[in-house]
Parts: C-alpha cells; structure tokens; sequence
C-alpha cells in the first residue's frame, strides 16, 4: 500500500494510492493482451507498438478495473447528503478557490486538496503545444475523434455497457456530442489548463459527473461488479485520458496528418495532466509518448469484444449528422443527414479497420475509399504547416475560434449536465444488462 500527501492549512494530510496488488480478482471482462487479444484491437494499435510489459503498469491496469476514485466518490457521497449547500460549496470551491468556503466540511477540502495541487512534472509550454497541434489539425480532428476515437471506445462491450444505461440512446447522441465538444474546446481554449480556467473547471466538473454516474450505476442491481468490474473504473478512464491523445493521434497517422516529436509529447502531456485532474491514479499517467504508447496498447488489448450494445452505439453516432440538421426543410435534412451518415461510415472503415467495422456493423459505402484518395493532399498540407510556423499558429487560432462559435451557439439556452451537476438518469436499455425488477 503506497500514499501521497497534500497539506491542509498547514497541517498534511495522507491519501491512499490505488492498490496494484495483482492477486486482486480480475472481472471477467479482462482479456490477456498478448495470448488473447480481441482480433479488432491489433490494427487499432498498429502505430503504438506492443503492450506495455511493465509489470507495475500491468498490475495497476488490472487493479485498477475495481477501483473507482475515492475522493471524487467521496465528495458525491457528502453533496448528496449536503443537497443544494452541497452543489454551491463545491461550485463556490472550484470558481472561487476552496478559501472562499470557511471551515469546507472534509470531502470537499481533500477533493480539493488533490485537484489545486499541480505536480512538479507539469510543464506548461508543452502543454500549450499539444492544445495547439491539436487544433492545427482543422477538420480533421472531427473524424479523428469521431470516427477513430469514439468508435474504438464503442468497440469494447464494457465501455459501451456503462454509456447505454446512462441514456446515450434515449434521443441525446448529438447532444452528448456537444457536451464533450464543450469539455474538448473548454481544455483547447486554457492553454496550459490553468487553475481558474475554463478548461480546468470542465474537468473538474466532468470528475465530479462520473462519480455520480459510478454511484448510481454501482446501486443498480442489473450491474454485474464480477464480469464487468465498477463502473467508470481506473482502467477505463485512464483509457478516455489516451483516447483524447493517442486515440486521436492514431486516426491522424491514417489521414496522412503526423505530429513532430515534440507536438506528439505535448499531446500526450496535456492529456496527463488532464487525467490527473480528473481523478486517474498516477500509476496510470504515462511521462512520455513512449509510455503512452504502450500503455494504450495494453488498454485497447485487454477490452472485451463489442456487442450489441456496442452496435446501438455505432449506429447511434453514424445517425448523430441527421439530429443536427433535423430544423431544416424535410428533403434538405434527409440529404444532408445521409451524406454526413455515409462519410462518417467511411472514414470509420479506414481508420478502425474492415473488421472492427464489421463487429460493429457499420454500412460498407463507396465513401470508405475517400480518406485514401485525400491522404496525398492531407499529407502536402501538413508539410506546410509544418515547416511553415505561422501557418501552424493561424490555422489552430481559426479553428478555435470556430469551434467557441458552434460552442457558443449550442449553449447558449442550455448548459451541459456536467455543469449543473445533473447525473444520469440510468434510464439506459443495455441489450446485456436485463431490466430491473419493479
């Protein structure tokens, strides 16, 4: 057992590490990721070499499928208790400072101990890096993430599992897409993510929302802790803090849009710190794109095979296009929502594979052959921006600008869940989770 320390009013404190006891029972949704790996996940980790052998890493991977995050778990417990006081002290808390709370009742003063410590391994200018590269890629990171990065996520029944009895099929694909389009942006606007920014709130708050998620889903008896582990586990969001910077990495590559060496660590380490944030155990944080590497390897290996929920998913975010044009005229929205449906179809072809999109039933278009067909074009220009810095800085400011816009525009008569401290519902209707008694 190992802990870290934080000091409160002069006086420190002790926090419990996550255990990476390996005798610890592994849910049977784990997958060895050398001698039995899920056939989907070998091209999806192509670019980023073996599985990490690590045996402390591999340890905290497996420990970490039953692990939860106590403080954050912590802190809901007490602001369920605390009501409506509970909801305004932490806001009051991450918007003021935890000072402007006299006497903050315990939970709250160690969530908040944890989240305003910034490591000593935070760099702020390589952080900058990696916001920046990350908008210099324009279009592109919306198929990046979209058809790489969610679909890869969709692919594993476990993760898949926990989205659908939150309610990600219940009408809200495109809304849950601008809600994480916020949190993106929100981190790519701060820069550096510093301590009052926008992007460090939207962490903050976005925690705070998986523990509430944990808590109910961990209550709901249709929940299998033994097979699937607990819900929004170590594991899996180690994995989301990767999906964000490898995961989007990898899609790039496929594209024809590669990262300098430089900009791939800032990537990597925006994301760590990001992770840190939001409440990854930092056994799980990789230091360096070399370790992330293989720490993503071992992450998408060990998932289980999709299924039909993994299925709804897909189909779900492949018909996200038609929900954002649903107020136009009625032959217009169909058009138009049929080619978004088809190009997204076919970018997923290319970049998760022919057989990850077959597990997942994705329509096989003639739109698959357009991102090779792009790839020469998409690799001239990356060369530019490259070699050229101020094409690099004027594209990612334009982008940004952008997409504050549509932020802006999709927010302005609602605020995501995150931010008002809504949890879910669990009003899900997962195809391996049967409904619960009455």
């Amino acid at each position: 057992m190992s802990f870290y320390s934080y000091t409160i009013g002069g006086v420190e404190k002790r926090c419990r590490r996550m255990s990476t006891d390996a005798a610890s029972p592994v849910p049977s949704r784990w997958r060895d990721p050398d001698l039995d790996p899920a056939p989907w996940t070998l091209h999806m980790t192509r670019h980023f070499g073996a599985p990490s052998t690590d045996p402390v890493r591999r340890a905290a991977v497996r420990a970490g499928l039953t692990q939860g995050d106590p403080l954050a778990d912590a802190l809901v417990i007490w602001m369920k208790a605390a009501k409506s006081d509970g909801w305004r002290m932490f806001d009051l808390a991450l918007t003021k400072g935890i000072d402007a709370v006299p006497e903050a009742p315990p939970p709250l003063a160690n969530f908040f101990a944890h989240v305003d410590r910034r490591p000593d391994w935070v760099e702020g200018d390589l952080m900058r890096i990696g916001c920046r590269a990350a908008l210099a890629t324009g279009p592109l990171l919306r198929y990046a993430l979209g058809s790489g990065t969610l679909m890869v996520g969709y692919c594993s029944s476990a993760i898949a599992r926990v989205l659908v009895m939150t309610g990600a099929l219940n009408g809200r694909t495109y809304s849950r897409l601008q809600e994480t389009g916020k949190f993106g942006v929100d981190i790519y606007a701060s820069g550096d993510v510093g301590r009052f920014s926008a992007g460090f709130a939207s962490a903050v708050r976005v925690r705070v929302m998986h523990a509430m998620v944990r808590a109910g889903i961990s209550r709901d008896p249709r929940w299998k802790a033994a097979d699937w582990g607990t819900p929004i586990n170590q594991a899996d969001m180690a994995a989301t803090a990767l999906a964000f910077s490898l995961g989007m990495v990898g899609p790039l590559i496929d594209l024809g849009f590669t990262l300098s060496p430089r900009e791939k660590e800032g990537v990597v380490h925006l994301w760590r710190y990001v992770g840190y944030i939001m409440g990854v155990d930092e056994a799980l944080l990789p230091d360096s794109y070399a370790q992330a590497a293989a720490l993503f390897s071992l992450l998408v290996r060990s998932q289980p095979d999709a299924d039909d929920d993994s299925r709804s998913l897909s189909n779900a975010l492949l018909g996200a296009g038609a929900e954002a044009v649903k107020n136009l005229p009625g032959p217009v929205a169909r058009v138009v929502g049929g080619l978004d449906a088809r190009s997204y179809a076919g970018f997923s072809r290319y970049i998760i594979g022919e057989l990850a999109a077959d597990t997942l039933e994705i329509p096989r278009t003639g739109w698959r052959h357009l991102p090779r067909a792009l790839r020469p074009v998409i690799a001239a220009a990356n060369q530019v921006r490259r070699r050229v810095p101020y094409v690099n800085e004027g594209v990612a400011r334009v982008r940004l600008a952008m997409l504050q816009a549509q932020i802006g525009k999709a927010f302005k008569a609602r605020k995501p869940p995150f931010e008002t401290g809504e949890g879910s519902p669990l009003k899900g209707r997962s195809h391996a989770v049967p409904e619960a008694a009455e």
